[in-house]
């Protein structure tokens, strides 16, 4: 019924009620535990030492309130250590899914939430308002490093259903006034629209930016393309939820004249890894623990403990993401040895080639540069071992046998003689169902 009023209402009205929607999530989010968070993260003087600290009260809080833990926890002994970890099975999206009302700690101001399965299993899980709260802490504590602080004119890019399908004007935003917040809507943000979007963003000059990465790569190539002057200036961006590529964050700083500061945590509570002002990647372990299990080269699969999912706990959590590291990590690694060089994202968000073994998404990025302004967006989506399906839009005079003869060459290199390479020309490339435009797909088990 709230969708179907918000749908038929006009647009000031719409704005009152992303508003309303605001109150809300402000008494979510913003609650003692956020400021008490806030507090013990700016005084905290050893991080290595508050991230054991906080292991072993969380592995204490699940023995003693979660059906499912204390059978998993029973001999377990404390006090637990990184090492000690590894005797404690990994949990998977699936297992959860299955054992979900046994996991969770409390029945007590649950908020029901789940993922969007870009891996092919969603998850449906519950937050409460401590694990909310506690985690928005920490986000805006990254942010306070960059000198972006709460309350500050911020614009937003993501997956929300903000714009009626049958809308005609070409009004993509609404505006959560008690946040101070700009959300734009994600599945609008392409070909002409754009520059309503820049328009907007020249209105409402945001200090800072934050969103779906590729939407926000979208916009800056915009504006570089079409050399706009903005007649703002973010302090930061922070792009969020896909992968971003050194190409995009170029793109990106040169369009906006600001830095970008890269992050990675997930919808369901993943720890935090973050970029310092000098442009390095850490991880932050006051957020959790990280374990690595090497998968190529210096390419790690994450399998993660999240101390802010007290709800419906990860405790070795297999979260099917992947990093590179600058070195490859000793047996017995402590966190400190984490050097993070790149955040590769989803498991199948890199190719394979039976020749050359994984492709990344700085590798295909590259090939897809080769081509100029002839490429205006592309996807790369791989269900059999030797064959990739490239989908393109491009200018519409683009001389496709010559376009195809440059990228397979380039191809070639990175996947060997053995791969086969299908072309698709389209009008768009297709989004998942929370708006975002993933840039490869492997579909391969």
């Amino acid at each position: 019924m709230l969708d179907f009023i918000y749908n038929h209402s006009p647009i000031f009205f719409q704005n009152i009620m992303v508003s309303f929607k605001g109150k809300q999530f402000i008494k979510q989010r913003y609650t003692k535990h956020y400021y008490e968070e806030l507090q013990t993260l700016r005084n905290n003087k050893n991080k290595y030492i508050l991230q054991e600290k906080r292991l072993n009260d969380f592995i204490v809080y699940l023995k003693n309130n979660s059906k499912y833990y204390e059978k998993i926890l029973t001999n377990i002994d404390l006090p637990m250590t990184m090492q000690g970890l590894k005797s404690i099975p990994i949990l998977d999206k699936q297992t959860i899914n299955q054992n979900i009302s046994n996991i969770v700690t409390t029945d007590k101001n649950l908020i029901k939430m789940q993922t969007g399965g870009s891996t092919g299993v969603g998850l449906n899980f519950y937050s409460t308002p401590y694990d909310m709260s506690r985690k928005f802490a920490y986000l805006d504590y990254f942010k306070e490093t960059h000198g972006v602080f709460k309350g500050m004119r911020r614009a937003s890019i993501g997956g929300r259903a903000l714009i009626p399908n049958f809308q005609k004007r070409k009004i993509y935003w609404r505006y959560n006034k008690p946040l101070n917040q700009m959300l734009f809507s994600a599945y609008h943000a392409d070909g002409e629209n754009l520059q309503y979007y820049i328009k907007q963003l020249n209105k409402f000059k945001p200090e800072t930016i934050d969103g779906y990465t590729t939407v926000i790569h979208r916009i800056a190539k915009y504006i570089n393309d079409n050399k706009i002057e903005l007649n703002f200036l973010p302090i930061a961006i922070f792009p969020t939820a896909e992968a971003l590529t050194d190409d995009m964050k170029y793109d990106i700083e040169i369009a906006f004249k600001c830095p970008v500061r890269n992050q990675y945590a997930s919808s369901e509570g993943a720890p935090f890894i973050t970029e310092n002002i000098h442009g390095e990647l850490e991880i932050n372990p006051e957020t959790g623990v990280f374990e690595l299990q090497h998968i190529q080269d210096n390419i790690y699969e994450l399998i993660v403990t999240g101390f802010y999912t007290t709800t419906t706990p990860l405790l070795r959590y297999r979260i099917g993401d992947s990093v590179e590291l600058y070195e490859k990590l000793p047996s017995n690694y402590a966190q400190g040895d984490i050097k993070v060089k790149r955040i590769i994202g989803r498991n199948n968000d890199f190719l394979l080639s039976n020749e050359r073994g994984i492709v990344t998404n700085v590798n295909l990025s590259t090939v897809i540069k080769e081509a100029g302004l002839h490429i205006k967006s592309s996807q790369f989506v791989q269900n059999k071992l030797n064959v990739i399906d490239i989908y393109l839009v491009t200018e519409d005079k683009v001389n496709k046998e010559k376009l195809e003869k440059l990228l397979v060459s380039k191809l070639n290199i990175r996947f060997g003689n053995s791969t086969s390479f299908k072309f698709h020309y389209v009008e768009e490339i297709e989004k998942t169902s929370s708006g975002k435009t993933r840039f490869t797909i492997n579909n391969i088990d």
